[in-house]
């Protein structure tokens, strides 16, 4: 058998690259990059157009959920306000306008005399309204009533989400609840209840919970009980 033999060098291998023998021959190659077309563009416009479309309306019902939520928490301070107040002054509800004044932005109204216990006026506002005064408007067949005279207090409403923007008061006998342009009973849109989330209207209880209603829920037996239904 023939041993194998081995041969060392210290020269470096030859670059045999494809690149090597390019760049041997003198050949220089030039990459062209090609832009993108007129069609192509207007294709990814309008993937972005659908996608802009689609997403929008779902973050602003999430923005609108949140504000929704803040305003539920303002009726349930200002529900359990009430019943704070109701203990402290013979089991009876505020007047819708009184002689004494807690805050001098609610002097003479119902906010006042709840101010107190509320301690922010912050709580009067609505996030999803730009007002600067009160955004919700009271219920004045409490208006004085004595808490025993209040026969269902978890389906009475106190307060509600107003069209208004200071401190209105709904008195249930004569006004129309909703505000409803169309309707010519509408002389004043500020003593009105407004549908402000999402098709539905915050409140707050006589018993001192709060809580959302579609228009086609609420009923007006919860604004006065000798309404109907």
């Amino acid at each position: 058998m023939r041993p194998y033999a081995f041969h060392w060098s210290a020269d470096p291998l030859p670059d045999c690259s494809a690149g090597a023998a390019r760049r041997a021959q003198g050949v220089i190659l030039v990459v062209k990059r090609r832009g993108f077309t007129l069609i192509e563009l207007l294709v990814v416009i309008a993937i972005i157009a659908i996608l802009a479309a689609i997403l929008f309306p779902v973050f602003a019902r999430a923005r609108e959920a949140a504000r929704q939520s803040s305003c539920l928490n303002n009726h349930k301070q200002i529900g359990l306000a009430f019943r704070q107040y109701v203990q402290d002054y013979d089991e009876t509800f505020p007047l819708m306008f009184w002689n004494g004044a807690w805050q001098p932005v609610a002097s003479g109204y119902w906010g006042g005399e709840i101010m107190p216990y509320v301690k922010n006026q912050q709580v009067f506002r609505c996030p999803s309204k730009r007002d600067t005064v009160c955004s919700y408007i009271y219920n004045q067949w409490f208006s004085g009533r004595s808490d025993a005279a209040v026969e269902r207090p978890a389906d009475m409403v106190v307060t509600g989400d107003s069209t208004g923007n200071g401190w209105w008061a709904l008195d249930g006998s004569g006004m129309v609840p909703y505000f409803d342009p169309a309707n010519p009973a509408n002389k004043n849109p500020n003593c009105r209840l407004l549908d402000t989330h999402n098709e539905g209207t915050n409140f707050a209880f006589a018993d001192g919970h709060a809580k959302w209603l579609q228009r086609r829920m609420w009923k007006p037996s919860q604004w006065n009980t000798g309404w109907t239904p």
